[in-house]
């Protein structure tokens, strides 16, 4: 019982701190599904450069809807915390799909 509310509180304060990251938007190892990534080119371009082949890898339906924090454990060591810091770094870098400048408007006549 004590085991499962650590691993509780532990779960609720790692998903307390992303979301900050969600508030504005960032992308973040910890809180922003696999999948999501994958569909925002900018941060698909950092999986491609850090974890290369990630999206084609025959599991990957059955993991895009995790974070690459919740998919750690069961990478087989792939996924190191240096990895992670390395991604998120990138995804820091990246711009953002959704923060990109509007298209200017027409001039009216």
């Amino acid at each position: 019982m004590k085991k499962t509310l650590i691993a509780g509180l532990a779960g609720l304060s790692l998903a307390f701190a992303a979301i900050p990251a969600l508030a504005d938007g960032k992308k973040s190892v910890d809180a922003t599904p696999i999948g999501e990534l994958a569909a925002d080119p900018a941060a698909k371009a950092v999986l491609d450069k850090e974890l290369p082949g990630v999206t084609q890898h025959p599991a990957y339906e059955q993991f895009k809807g995790m974070t690459l924090r919740q998919l750690q454990p069961m990478a087989g060591g792939m996924l190191t915390e240096e990895k992670l810091t390395a991604i998120q770094a990138g995804l820091d870098s990246a711009a953002p799909a959704s923060g990109a400048a509007p298209a200017a408007k027409p001039a009216s006549k």
